[in-house]
């Protein structure tokens, strides 16, 4: 199936952008579904750059407040979106536009002058450094999951930690600022407290509720247990590095996720 909707790229601030409102039209979606979409992830979309918002004339002379992507921050919303066909046909509509676009700014011999091209090559080398060094990088993640887990089956958040060589708690603190999980239920078991976990729904892939099993006993109880998918996995080993190179360690960074966190449910810090 190949999309009717060819995606109209715009230029803001020398940068290619779409809009909100393309965006829904390709997704077959309502507008103002897909700016509560972006507003929800906003905190992801903006570790490639921030959120531009402006308002537009609408139907009727209406005002209409719409938000302008990157490409980066457009790939990833449509990644939240839900996979329906024509979902997927836009996606692949709007990579191959946002790429002829940027070929065509690239390339054209009428605006490039001495400098323009001495600068190209030194971006291009400099991708393929970072390329090469992404590749080796990688390499350890992928060998992580390969030794690690199995893709038939899901893990549990200690032995996701203990091979990252992480604490359960900050790592759990760290999703929970991140909006990737959330705290379902609370009760109290004993002298003890108990919590359980759901995943927010954008990160549902990431991980399953599980009835909790007691190896002791051979027993299912009635509690349940949020364990981690193979995706999962391998998305929790990036984030890991991620805040390990930004901030030192896990535990260093949660102060910073805290922050931004409350910032977000609007809480003063």
């Amino acid at each position: 199936m190949t999309t009717t909707i060819v995606p109209m790229i715009e230029t803001s601030n020398n940068e290619l952008v779409v809009s909100s409102e393309q965006i829904a039209t390709g997704a077959g979606v309502q507008h103002k579904n897909t700016l509560e979409l972006i507003k929800a992830n906003q905190a992801e979309l903006e570790e490639f750059g921030q959120v531009a918002f402006e308002t537009r004339a609408g139907y009727n002379n209406s005002q209409v407040r719409v938000a302008l992507l990157n490409e980066p921050q457009a790939m990833l919303l449509m990644t939240f979106q839900r996979n329906t066909a024509q979902v997927k046909a836009f996606k692949v509509a709007l990579i191959k536009e946002f790429k002829r676009l940027a070929e065509a700014q690239r390339f054209d011999p009428a605006t490039l002058t001495r400098m323009d091209i001495l600068k190209m090559a030194i971006e291009s080398e400099t991708r393929v450094h970072q390329l090469e060094s992404k590749i080796e990088a990688d390499a350890g993640k992928v060998a992580y999951v390969d030794e690690h887990v199995d893709p038939k089956d899901v893990t549990l958040f200690r032995t996701v930690c203990r091979n990252l060589q992480i604490n359960e708690s900050d790592l759990r603190k760290a999703l929970i600022y991140r909006r990737w999980i959330y705290v379902s239920t609370t009760y109290i078991m004993g002298s003890y407290t108990v919590k359980e976990y759901a995943a927010h729904h954008n990160f549902q892939a990431y991980f399953k509720v599980c009835k909790y099993h007691n190896k002791k006993t051979g027993s299912v109880t009635n509690r349940e247990t949020l364990k981690v998918t193979p995706e999962g996995v391998a998305a929790i080993t990036r984030f890991v590095e991620k805040l390990t190179k930004e901030y030192g360690s896990v535990r260093d960074a949660l102060p910073h996720l805290e922050i931004k966190y409350n910032q977000r449910k609007g809480i003063a810090a």
